[in-house]
């Protein structure tokens, strides 16, 4: 069991005596809460936003349109929608759990739960890769037989070739689906997908939202995906979603003078909540599980020119290796990319998140990391929970965004 941080404020259990011994369904958490730090708004976006310029109306240097019709694919309104689709289909329920990496986004195990299936969690590797005899251990325990494992391609850094292999290998003989979850690798989601269309025990699950500057999205490729569509939007949520698209894009180009360091003395460094239990958190909508996405969002991702998009999140990505090369206080988790790699987000790991993490949300950087987390005994899980930055890198950042982003943390963690 992970001893569970704390605070400056302290951790709050929430469900009475902690650590409790779960259920088969039952999981604890630890849940960063900043409500008493009050964050300013991020003086960029962390996600792309939409521009006409983005686009290529004739079709040319778009993406493949077979990737997004036809048999064995399926659109919906989120990623976490099109893995409980997967889920569902490799029997994940009350007879049947999942296989998760224990350094995960909540979104990654709320299908499961809402299926009513037991999460185990696998152990991984400081580069995020998964340990085998970890997974080989869950397999022999007792207890319900696993039906599914999925894997992460972390940050739109592909999984090693023959690790994945082997665990192909491993789940067909203990008769699990492999789901490859892309949410942050679309390009890799794009090479996978025809033969997940048509292999059976094989599905990849992508959040195009996540690399087009589109309102949503969840892509499920897989050979047991039903012709059965889900809903489709109305007129009016595609109007609000286009209202939406302008709002954002408008903000994103919005460049406000950037906030002061504050003092690091007067920070507040919120509240590590303990909690547990074995519904889906309140991220997953049951209403949207057979949701597609909209029909904007569609339009968007069949005529967005790719070599640009995929030249500037490069660009931007190496300007981050660039920036954080011989930090003290921290390292880039991937300094390398290959050749084909299209990155998510620019993961970096800090040696002390207190302050240097309060100090640039302070300061109005924008940052993701996986803070709310179930617990499951690994130490870098665990460790990554809160040193592990996700930093964005996406094509819609402007030279002015990405020179303040790389001098403040250049100045933050030197």
């Amino acid at each position: 069991m992970v001893p569970a941080a704390r605070s400056a404020a302290g951790l709050i259990n929430t469900t009475g005596d902690w650590p409790m011994k779960p259920t088969a369904s039952t999981l604890e958490y630890q849940r960063f809460d900043p409500a008493s730090c009050g964050f300013p708004r991020p003086f960029a976006p962390l996600l792309p936003a939409f521009r006409w310029s983005a686009l290529s109306l004739g079709g040319g240097d778009a993406p493949d349109p077979a990737l997004f019709e036809g048999p064995g694919v399926r659109h919906f309104s989120r990623g976490r929608y099109a893995l409980h689709e997967a889920y569902r289909s490799a029997g994940v329920g009350p007879a049947g759990a999942l296989l998760a990496p224990a350094y995960h986004c909540r979104t990654m195990m709320d299908p499961a739960l809402a299926l009513g299936g037991a999460v185990r969690f696998y152990d991984i590797g400081s580069d995020l890769t998964p340990d085998l005899d970890s997974i080989r251990a869950l397999l022999a325990a007792p207890g319900v037989a696993a039906r599914a494992l999925v894997l992460p391609h972390y940050f739109g850094v592909e999984q090693p070739a023959a690790l994945v292999d082997q665990l192909a290998a491993l789940c067909a003989a203990h008769g699990m689906a492999l789901v490859e979850d892309c949410s942050h690798a679309w390009q890799l989601a794009a090479r996978r997908a025809p033969a997940a269309r048509t292999q059976a025990g094989r599905a990849v699950v992508a959040s195009p939202y996540k690399f087009f500057a589109c309102e949503d999205g969840g892509v499920l490729w897989s050979a047991a995906v039903p012709s059965s569509p889900p809903a489709s939007s109305g007129m009016l949520d595609e109007l609000r979603a286009l209202k939406r698209a302008w709002e954002r894009s408008r903000l994103a180009r919005q460049a406000g003078p950037p906030l002061p360091l504050p003092q690091a003395g007067r920070l507040e460094f919120g509240t590590v909540v303990a909690e547990s239990g074995a519904l889906p958190s309140p991220l997953y909508e049951r209403a949207c599980e057979q949701q597609a996405s909209l029909g904007l969002s569609r339009w968007v991702m069949r005529r967005t020119r790719l070599t640009p998009l995929i030249r500037r999140r490069r660009e931007h990505y190496q300007q981050w290796n660039a920036a954080v090369a011989g930090l003290r206080g921290a390292r880039a988790l991937f300094p390398e990319l290959a050749p084909d790699c299209v990155p998510y987000m620019f993961p970096l790991e800090i040696n002390m998140p207190n302050p240097s993490f309060f100090l640039l949300k302070q300061a109005g950087l924008p940052i993701w990391r996986w803070d709310d987390m179930a617990v499951s005994g690994s130490e870098v899980a665990a460790r990554y929970r809160t040193h592990l930055l996700h930093l964005p890198c996406h094509q819609d950042l402007t030279r002015e965004q990405m020179r303040w982003m790389t001098s403040l943390v250049a100045e933050v963690l030197a």
